[in-house]
């Protein structure tokens, strides 16, 4: 009888082993699949952005930086400053000028929204998207 208890008590332990195992394979695999922890993409910088292109004039500079800011970094409100800094970062040509903006809003290329923050307009915004797609052409031409 001894005998007999201890063999149906490793049977039942074997079993509880597989089971376990079982389980553990399929939330390894569940895991895999998806992961919890979220890659974060990284983004494009002004600097990359811009990047071998020329510019026909600062207004152009201005929409950009304008447009980089409203659709890539989603910044709701965008001020002057933004613009110059990401002027600077972004290493433009010549020296930031604070006419050029006033030039590229009467161009109809930005909005002052009359509280010292700009947006693109629909113009500006025709023209960030042409030049986005722009580079794409340009860098699949170069992978070829």
């Amino acid at each position: 009888m001894a005998t007999a208890n201890i063999t149906n008590i490793l049977n039942i332990l074997k079993d509880h082993e597989r089971r376990i195992l079982s389980l553990e394979d399929k939330n390894t695999s569940t895991r895999m699949a998806n992961p919890t922890t979220k890659i974060q993409q990284k983004q494009i910088t002004i600097t990359e952005l811009i990047k071998g292109k020329e510019f026909k004039s600062g207004q152009e500079k201005i929409t950009i930086i304008v447009g980089f800011c409203e659709k890539i970094l989603k910044m709701q409100s965008i001020k002057e400053s933004d613009i110059k800094t990401n002027w600077i970062k972004g290493k433009f040509d010549g020296k930031y000028r604070s006419n050029i903006l006033g030039r590229a809003s009467r161009d109809g290329l930005i909005r002052d929204l009359e509280n010292g923050t700009y947006d693109l307009s629909q113009t500006g915004e025709k023209f960030f998207e042409e030049f986005i797609k722009r580079d794409d052409k340009q860098d699949q031409a170069g992978a070829k």
